[in-house]
């Protein structure tokens, strides 16, 4: 069974009235664009949050041996302010040695990493100037990927949502012109209004890029498939990439089953049902399935140790 942690790591903090606070332990630190602009940060300070990322994720790396979990989505914030920097980052031996050295780690320890570019990368914008500015967004992930050795391959996916909707062959256009770098390892996931696994297996079919199914995503956008079909479907479009495939699995917060569109999108806690398809491919070890719970390891934990007794349905709201 390989299940996905998404970006944090949480661990307790014991407050001064004694109650207990669940808070990410990855000290990742970021900077803001207008202080940087306005020339806030000192060029020690620039390089100095960009080691303290790294270590961070390092550091997390043998909590996540320790509870045996299998892949893991890297945040999009390592390397913030990236189009100001990349140089100031390329051309640090130490942070590239770091880069090498996290990389292996990942690898020795059969670690999936992966990654989830930010709702601003879209391919198929009307906008050619939002196309670059994702293209070069795309490219900070890869060469970050390219630094751990990671391989040109959608087993180290760079997951996108479609984008702007009704733009398919805006979409076909842009993934066809990236770098290889970029395009092998891109993957398409389903979403709840612009792009549904109907939509996705057209572009795959122009393409090569394979679907990372979100089963959540899929009952609030199915064009009238079947859990049951759309998982199928979407598991078609890995098998001549050589990878594992890749899925998302996350549940409404219980009691909102009913609720607003808004309040049905959230996220629970913790995983508390599964389609079944998606159940029989975890316990067969024939998907890699990242858990989108707002309790992140807990959550994955949780899964690990309670399938048995997760109900099996067939949508995930």
């Amino acid at each position: 069974m390989s299940l996905g942690l998404c970006c944090q790591f949480l661990e307790p903090r014991t407050k001064r009235d004694l109650s207990i606070v669940y808070e990410n332990s990855i000290n990742e630190q970021s900077m803001q664009l207008g202080k940087y602009k306005e020339g806030a940060y000192p060029l020690h300070y620039i390089k100095s949050v960009y080691h303290n990322n790294v270590d961070e994720i390092i550091r997390v790396i043998p909590k996540l041996i320790q509870n045996n979990i299998k892949c893991f989505r890297l945040s999009s914030n390592l390397f913030p302010l990236w189009e100001f920097n990349n140089h100031i980052i390329k051309e640090d031996a130490v942070l590239i040695q770091k880069l090498n050295h996290c990389g292996h780690l990942f690898k020795s320890h059969n670690i999936r990493v992966t990654t989830h570019p930010g709702q601003f990368t879209v391919l198929s914008s009307d906008n050619p100037q939002v196309i670059q500015n994702s293209i070069v967004e795309l490219d900070y992930h890869a060469w970050v990927f390219d630094q751990f050795n990671l391989s040109h391959s959608p087993y180290n996916a760079i997951n996108i949502h479609g984008g702007k909707g009704d733009r398919s062959a805006k979409l076909i256009q842009s993934i066809l012109a990236l770098p290889h770098h970029i395009k092998s390892r891109l993957t398409l996931e389903n979403d709840e209004t612009c792009y549904n696994i109907t939509d996705l297996l057209f572009i795959h079919k122009e393409t090569g890029v394979p679907v990372c199914f979100d089963s959540h995503h899929h009952s609030f956008n199915n064009n009238g498939l079947s859990h049951h079909d759309a998982f199928h479907q979407a598991l078609s479009t890995w098998k001549d990439t050589g990878a594992k495939p890749l899925q998302h699995i996350s549940n409404t917060i219980p009691g909102q089953e009913n609720g607003s569109y808004t309040a049905r999108r959230k996220h629970s806690d913790y995983i508390h049902h599964i389609p079944l398809e998606q159940y029989t491919a975890l316990v067969n070890d024939s998907i890699d399935l990242e858990v989108e719970a707002k309790m992140k390891n807990l959550a994955v934990i949780h899964l690990q140790q309670n399938l048995d007794a997760i109900s099996l349905s067939t949508n995930t709201i």
